[in-house]
């Protein structure tokens, strides 16, 4: 999985007037933000579980709480690639609604 971007069309500010004028994401990059967003919160509650230790799943020091980062992140996009936490549907529902805001969503 790609990480998240700054420059996809649901990331931009809005315009001076409060829309997002011009913007709009189709449904694979709709179903890819939700996906990356569903595995990053997979990914905080791997490593908000795991109980604390002086010394992480990778050793101790810095490297080792970079292999802990990386391990959670995988975990987290091996449960979406699973079929994640079941938040999907609803995080594209409304990532597609505030980017598309003519199309019933909020502006």
């Amino acid at each position: 999985m790609q990480p998240v971007t700054q420059n996809a069309a649901v990331d931009r500010p809005a315009g001076p007037a409060g829309s997002n004028a011009g913007t709009s994401a189709g449904p694979g990059q709709v179903r890819r933000l939700a996906r990356q967003l569903e595995a990053s919160f997979a990914a905080e509650l791997l490593r908000a579980a795991r109980p604390p230790q002086k010394e992480g799943l990778g050793g101790r020091g810095t490297g080792g709480d970079a292999f802990d980062s990386f391990m959670d992140q995988a975990l987290g996009e091996a449960l979406v690639a699973r079929n994640g936490l079941g938040l999907g549907t609803a995080l594209e529902r409304a990532i597609a609604a505030r980017a598309n805001p003519a199309r019933g969503g909020r502006p």
